[in-house]
């Protein structure tokens, strides 16, 4: 079989690219704040610097804590239905290759927990195994799994519970991921390289799957949105794009406003103290804010890029950082370990730091990126990707492709 056609570089859809490296600066920025896990807020004698820290970090909370990871899942099960449907065209079923393609992602995703554990690589590659079995389910089955999928239903349940009185106790899967959290933290602390490799290698592995459980059913809700997205077809008409995004804004903005008003102001004036029904209130009324905002920032962010040209050269150098994801995702776990862990710089800086540190790690990203893309056409870790998957070299410098033709 000729497969010269599948590893030349297909046209991409600049807005998406963009769209996903605009998640993934919201991710870094996060995890610069919470200094990769260490979750260090150091507390100033001055109330001037203690307020700037606060503003900083209630401010990405606020644009990026669950929206960025959101935004990136959903552009996930978009990739997924892309690539999908490019091969179906031809007549051929990726199925199997994709499978495969999520083995070398869950491979890519450990050697980056070795590194930093709250990688999600290997959970995205475990997850989206889901994905292929439902790629020819109808649409309306679709809708109502992805519905059900980021209702939460386990949550739901301890809630239902909660509000006839009984007692709903912290699962032990959760109460392991809090011990084993502790462990880790004073080991990135105090602990040297070698020490850090060497836990994140084996137990660190089994602290990611574990603590990150809640994210699951949100998670594969997502990786089906995106699915049913491209099923749609709206991604590949800008002017579908702008139209959908103006259809869908208001509702978007009048959802998050619902949590966040009920979170914010409503469940503190019912005086519920430190209970089970306080605990899963709020967790699901974030979980179903953070939906409406991820939904919210992604067609503001659309809507710029079409119809802003004074801004379409910055939305252009993001769109290389997109382009180049996985790269750039594992280079901002590693450089992270040895900016943030006491086995790099050290000591723990303040938010302000954090934040200035990671504004100069996305700029260094952004440039590196577009430099990058002008001379190759995929990022280094998207190159072998892409040659892996298919047993073929892919063309890496732009000038090969003559010779691929």
């Amino acid at each position: 079989m000729n497969q010269t056609d599948d590893i030349i570089p297909k046209t991409r859809i600049t807005s998406i690219d963009a769209l996903r490296g605009f998640a993934l600066i919201g991710i870094l920025l996060i995890h610069c704040m919470e200094s990769f896990d260490m979750f260090h807020f150091p507390k100033h004698e001055s109330p001037y610097l203690l307020w700037i820290d606060t503003a900083i970090r209630d401010s990405l909370y606020f644009l990026f804590g669950g929206k960025a990871y959101a935004l990136f899942s959903l552009l996930f099960g978009l990739s997924f239905f892309i690539m999908m449907d490019s091969q179906a065209k031809k007549g051929k079923d990726f199925s199997l290759r994709f499978l495969w393609r999520l083995a070398l992602l869950f491979v890519f995703g450990y050697i980056t927990g070795i590194f930093y554990i709250s990688e999600f690589f290997m959970i995205y590659a475990l997850i989206g195994i889901i994905l292929v079995p439902l790629y020819k389910v109808p649409n309306k089955i679709l809708i109502v799994l992805c519905v059900l999928l980021l209702l939460q239903i386990p949550d739901v349940k301890n809630l239902i519970s909660a509000l006839f009185g009984n007692e709903v106790t912290t699962s032990p899967v959760r109460q392991k991921a809090s011990l084993m959290w502790r462990e880790c933290r004073g080991l990135f602390k105090d602990g040297s390289l070698l020490d850090v490799l060497t836990f994140n290698a084996g137990k660190g592995q089994w602290v990611n799957l574990i603590a990150n459980y809640y994210r699951y059913f949100q998670m594969a809700g997502l990786f089906v949105a995106g699915m049913l997205i491209g099923r749609s077809g709206v991604y590949k008409d800008p002017k579908k794009m702008i139209y959908w995004c103006k259809k869908i804004l208001p509702y978007a903005i009048g959802w998050f406003l619902l949590f966040y008003i009920y979170t914010t102001w409503v469940l503190p004036s019912l005086h519920l103290e430190n209970t089970a029904l306080l605990r899963v209130s709020r967790s699901l009324a974030r979980s179903y804010g953070n939906l409406g905002m991820m939904t919210l920032l992604m067609c503001v962010f659309i809507l710029l890029y079409h119809n802003t040209y004074s801004g379409r050269k910055l939305f252009d150098d993001i769109a290389a950082m997109g382009r180049m994801s996985l790269t750039n995702y594992m280079i901002q776990a590693i450089l992270g370990v040895f900016i943030f862990y006491g086995c790099g710089l050290g000591p723990q800086p303040s938010v302000l730091v954090c934040f200035l540190i990671g504004s100069i790690l996305c700029f260094f990203q952004i440039c590196f990126s577009n430099w990058w893309i002008k001379r190759f056409y995929y990022g280094p870790m998207e190159w072998l990707w892409r040659t892996l998957t298919w047993f073929k070299k892919a063309p890496m410098k732009r000038k090969e492709i003559v010779s691929a033709l």
